[in-house]
């Protein structure tokens, strides 16, 4: 795979990678704007404006857009995240610039139409009522907004009711300006299309058409002492999620952390599955999973059980974070975690749609290329004992915070957690 990062006349980054093998591209541009940009009044904003651009254009309906993306055989689609929002294509390789100019009318051509925008809103409210409805999702944002607390990061990327009910076309229009700005922006190209061609492409669509300047990542590192946030809903499951510091993105122990984040509960052989589902029976579902963002990170549990377990689902996961924090990781685990990670990677190269992901978010957040052949070899070059130390400051459950969604229960679950601190 051959890759690139270029960078055009007005700032504008492109993040190029070639793949052998394949017929499709994947074309993304992302953009520094997601709800860990916003403020109270105006969150939700991020994600109201990806539902927006695909609302219709100075020579597009809605349905022009979509119906001219499936003529082609691709697809079009767009997500918002807590620091970015994307939008893609993937389609065949001779589609490929009549799906960037399709992107590229989307991003300046948009009329944000005021009767739209009144209806989009409508959607939008449906889906946070889906997300209100998915108490998994609940226990996730109250997670974000305990750990959080007033950094931005903690806001839900949906946003409120209350304030996607009041956003007016100039309210979308001057944060599109402010903050889709070409210092914030790359674009990412991957599959089988040659440099020289993707280069082309992103000049003739995007060079000289965003903003000038650059955002600001406000996602300072997380001061304050554990929180624990409860919401008790007359529901079957109940459910746990266990917030505690951990690294940002691209940090130097980061594949170290990833490790780590493998044998904890990255998989069915991890020890909160084994522990928790497969000996116990106490959970269906109980994983690991890590949040990584420019200046900041999370390494999180969630434990899906029912009432009458929660507190012993919670001792247990404690007993194993205790556990991995004082006798550290076996050899065993060790060999396995590296093989997993490798094979993450590698099945992840497969795929075009994937690579620009990665490409892209990397050049986002550190200005630099992802090294794919360099990131294979520093997990082999992983160490044991040095993993050992990298991840000694990780696991700190005196420093967690903890979020239940259920049925009501006594509310000494963070104790359980400080406890073996």
């Amino acid at each position: 795979m051959n890759t690139t990062l270029f960078e055009f006349c007005d700032g504008l980054r492109l993040v190029h990678a070639r793949m052998d093998g394949v017929r499709s591209v994947a074309i993304g541009v992302l953009t520094g704007a997601g709800s860990a940009n916003e403020s109270a009044e105006n969150n939700g904003i991020s994600h109201l404006i990806e539902h927006m651009l695909f609302k219709g254009t100075a020579t597009r309906s809605s349905y022009d857009i979509v119906k001219e993306v499936d003529a082609l055989g691709a697809q079009i689609n767009a997500y918002t995240t807590k620091q970015a929002t994307c939008f893609y294509t993937i389609g065949l390789d001779d589609a490929s610039e009549k799906c960037a100019e399709i992107l590229s009318d989307l991003l300046f051509a948009s009329k944000l139409d005021p009767e739209e925008l009144e209806r989009e809103k409508k959607v939008v409210l449906e889906e946070i009522s889906m997300s209100e409805d998915d108490y998994g999702d609940v226990c996730a944002d109250i997670a974000a907004a305990g750990y959080f607390g007033s950094n931005p990061l903690g806001m839900p990327i949906l946003g409120t009711r209350g304030n996607v009910k009041k956003f007016k076309r100039e309210d979308l229009a001057a944060y599109i300006a402010a903050n889709y700005r070409v210092k914030s922006t790359v674009i990412a190209i991957a599959g089988n299309l040659d440099f020289d061609r993707a280069k082309d492409i992103v000049q003739k669509y995007f060079v000289g058409r965003f903003s000038a300047g650059e955002r600001e990542w406000r996602d300072a590192p997380r001061s304050g002492g554990p929180v624990q946030n409860y919401r008790f809903k007359d529901i079957e499951q109940s459910h746990i999620i266990v917030t505690m510091p951990s690294v940002k993105y691209n940090a130097e122990s980061d594949l170290a952390v990833m490790l780590l984040n493998q044998i904890l509960g990255g998989g069915m052989s991890s020890r909160l599955f084994f522990e928790i589902r497969e000996k116990l029976g106490l959970a269906y579902n109980v994983y690991s999973y890590q949040g990584t963002y420019v200046g900041n990170g999370t390494l999180n549990i969630y434990i899906g059980t029912n009432r009458d377990s929660v507190g012993k689902a919670a001792d247990v996961a404690a007993q194993v974070v205790a556990d991995i924090r004082k006798r550290g990781l076996t050899r065993e685990e060790f060999d396995r975690g590296v093989q997993q990670l490798r094979g993450a990677y590698i099945l992840g190269q497969e795929s075009s749609g994937s690579i620009m992901r990665l490409f892209a978010k990397h050049a986002l957040y550190t200005d630099e290329l992802f090294d794919f052949d360099k990131r294979i070899r520093d997990i082999y070059a992983l160490d044991y004992d040095g993993v050992g130390r990298a991840i000694g400051g990780e696991l700190d459950l005196s420093a967690a915070c903890v979020a239940y969604v259920g049925r009501e229960v006594d509310k000494d679950l963070l104790q359980r957690f400080a406890d073996r601190a």
